[in-house]
């Protein structure tokens, strides 16, 4: 059977009551601010009666359940998304790690940091290069130098 309450409900600011409102607008919708939707009062005890509920409480009950069937629908969708998101969160922080770990190990160990400081041949020969060039550099200044301080005590 039905779910029947000492208190029954009584139209009085129920789902879907509009009473006291006016609609102002052609579509049926009230004019002015909406108001608050107030649930009846919730009985102090319960029943159940041989009754088979009304159509009202059927609609009802339909309408709970499927609110509820949604609502942990959605919940286990968020669980399903963030179980791989999670493992993966941790997973690829774990592996940063340890790997950032081993590569500062290998990195500085005693017995490589010579070869991993040697100069390369090819940035040693351009070093040379240029160290020469700033000699000749310096000499030819040197010379210029020297004849513009020639040219000036001739005159």
């Amino acid at each position: 059977g039905g779910i029947n309450s000492q208190n029954s409900w009584n139209n009085r600011g129920g789902i879907g009551n509009n009473q006291g409102r006016s609609t102002g607008s052609q579509y049926g919708r009230p004019s002015g601010p909406p108001t608050i939707v107030q649930l009846p009062q919730v009985p102090d005890t319960m029943r159940q009666t041989d009754a088979p509920p009304s159509d009202r409480e059927h609609v009802e009950m339909e309408i709970i359940k499927s609110l509820i069937d949604s609502y942990f629908c959605i919940v286990r969708k968020n669980y399903i998304d963030m179980v791989p998101k999670t493992i993966m969160y941790f997973l690829v922080n774990h592996v940063k790690d340890e790997l950032q770990n081993e590569l500062v190990s290998e990195l500085y160990r005693e017995a490589e940091i010579g070869f991993l400081m040697k100069e390369a041949e090819d940035i040693a020969l351009r070093r040379k290069t240029c160290l020469e060039m700033k000699d000749l550099l310096e000499k030819a200044l040197e010379i210029v130098n020297e004849v513009r301080d020639f040219n000036s005590f001739a005159k």
